[in-house]
């Protein structure tokens, strides 16, 4: 038998170095953190970002002339005067509004950034001798959590307009497909801009989501990223969201396309899941009337009336008016349309919570509230391009009655600019003027 009893031991002796340098990494690691936040907190630099027009401009999509869709809306909204009136709303409230602003200016409208709402200005003009500039935040697949992004990110300083119009419908809350607010272009591309901490656990669909956050916000180290980014939006590329799954590039059209086809119609409305610059997608101010039937997409939008992303959604929504009401903007939340077909697809007890849900949130934050969910003044066999969207039609009609009930509340306009009647007031889209050089 061999004698090792005068051998070291070697196997699990430890190595002593190893062993005082890991807490010695560990209280660095805490130290930087701490020297960090009290830094941070005394700059504010972990306060909410100011979104400008130049962050804006400073992001790769402005040298490609093409990006994500929320990129545009804030693009173009920057780019202009401050409007009285803005419209949000997914692409429910988009197609009614750009179909019927098509027509009424007679040319094809690019949805990228001709997005002045001149139909609703002259409706107001004949009806109340008003004469506001109006915006039109509307894109396809926005949820409620989005609308608040929008609003906190965009409605400040000289870029305050004084009435926002809300366009609801199930889908904006409801939408099976979505995993959580987080998960949308809108979130990841103005998150830094707002104030989410009330919002935060309602905002993922799972604790590891949630965390992460938590660990971004609360760890400096975490923060150095964003902080030399400086007030520059995040890039969406190879970030697949909601809207955009696969994270795509733009999308290659036929560059001797001079007209839109009936399929770029619904994709401009619907939002297309690509990047996309001028001249891609464009409403046609008089296109025949066409309908299709969306019933099986529907079916699995609506598949359960009560999927996890509700609360998270009625969290946003709510804070979204509280938001508005805090800034003294006017609201005014349109439950839109839709044919009897999908309303059916949720059963009347939603229907009922749905709608007390919306008229109660409406009242506390002193917001105005109008029913057009079954409204007869909608006709199933002119006024729609699907079950849920408005053709140009019954854009027109959805904007007659918007204005019919703004002239009622007369406190709700009572700041919006007066038709001058000494001389021709003619407003046009400015859209354009301030566009980079690129084609």
């Amino acid at each position: 038998m061999n004698d090792t009893s005068n051998k070291p031991n070697t196997v699990n002796t430890p190595d002593k170095r190893k062993t005082s340098a890991f807490p010695v990494a560990v209280a660095l690691f805490v130290v930087v953190n701490v020297a960090l936040s009290y830094v941070l907190q005394a700059t504010g630099a972990n306060k909410p970002k100011q979104l400008s027009l130049a962050a804006v401009k400073s992001s790769n999509y402005e040298t490609r002339g093409e990006g994500p869709w929320v990129w545009w809306v804030a693009r173009t909204y920057l780019s202009q005067p401050a409007p009285d009136v803005v419209i949000l709303g997914s692409s429910q409230m988009g197609s009614a509004v750009f179909s019927a602003e098509a027509e009424h200016r007679g040319v094809n409208v690019d949805t990228c950034d001709q997005r002045e709402v001149t139909r609703l200005t002259e409706t107001l003009k004949k009806t109340a001798g008003l004469n506001p500039k109006v915006f039109n935040f509307a894109m396809g697949g926005a949820m409620a959590s989005d609308h608040l992004l929008i609003a906190e990110s965009l409605f400040k300083g000289d870029h305050k307009p004084k009435v926002a119009i809300i366009g609801v419908n199930p889908r904006d809350f409801i939408d099976n497909s979505l995993p959580s607010a987080s998960a949308t272009d809108c979130f990841h591309f103005l998150e830094p801009y707002a104030d989410l901490r009330n919002l935060a656990q309602v905002s993922y669909n799972d604790n590891f989501g949630y965390l992460d956050y938590l660990i971004k916000r609360d760890m400096p180290l975490k923060q150095v990223t964003a902080i030399m980014r400086g007030d520059t939006p995040p890039s969406l590329a190879n970030q697949p969201t909601f809207t955009n799954p696969e994270a795509k590039g733009v999308l290659n059209v036929d560059k001797k396309l001079k007209k839109p086809v009936d399929t770029q119609v619904l994709q401009a409305i619907s939002g297309s899941a690509q990047d996309v610059k001028r001249g891609q997608w464009l409403i046609p101010h008089s296109p025949p009337y066409l309908f299709m039937d969306n019933s099986a997409e529907y079916i699995k939008r609506y598949k359960k009336p009560n999927p996890p992303c509700l609360a998270g959604q009625e969290a946003y929504f709510a804070e979204l008016l509280s938001y508005l009401k805090r800034e003294n903007i006017k609201t005014i939340v349109v439950g839109m349309p839709s044919m009897a077909k999908n309303r059916a697809l949720l059963p009347t007890a939603f229907w009922d919570e749905f709608r007390d849900y919306l008229a109660t949130t409406s009242e506390k934050n002193g917001a105005y509230f109008v029913d057009l969910f079954d409204d007869k003044r909608f006709v199933e066999t002119t006024h729609y391009l699907d079950t849920v969207h408005l053709n140009r039609w019954g854009g027109a009609e959805l904007l007659n009655i918007i204005a019919d009930e703004m002239s009622k509340q007369k406190e709700f306009v009572a700041g919006l600019p007066k038709t001058d009647n000494t001389r021709t007031i003619r407003v046009e889209s400015i859209a354009g003027k301030d566009a980079p050089l690129w084609h």
